[in-house]
């Protein structure tokens, strides 16, 4: 019997938490569900929940987990990122997949996959 049932929620620390709504709401897409003031906010995706902790003094260190979001168009969202200004590695073909990692306003590192047929 696994003692672990499921993964609750993801989180990043960030510095400024305006911007970081912006950059997760405005340019991923996703729905915010919960915010509370600067010290958290919370997105649903894909039945994981994605929070933001903050806001820091300083950026958040690197390195421990990376999120990686499965998506069905990777150059849309590498154009949504170009328009954004984001800081992003070009799309790497995996074979069976399309894979681009790249940092959100803090400089955590973010991954999409795109799967193919």
């Amino acid at each position: 019997m696994a003692l672990i049932e499921g993964v609750d929620v993801v989180f990043y620390g960030v510095c400024n938490m305006d911007r970081s709504i912006a950059f997760y709401e405005g340019v991923l897409g996703l729905d915010l569900n919960h915010r509370a003031g600067n010290d958290w906010a919370q997105f649903s995706v894909g039945g994981t929940e994605l929070g933001l902790f903050g806001e820091l003094a300083t950026s958040p260190h690197q390195g421990g987990a990376t999120v990686t979001f499965r998506v069905s168009d990777l150059r849309a969202l590498e154009a949504a990122l170009d328009a954004a200004g984001a800081k992003k590695d070009p799309v790497e073909d995996m074979g069976g997949a399309l894979s681009m990692e790249f940092l959100d306003p803090d400089g955590n590192k973010l991954v999409a996959v795109e799967l193919q047929a």
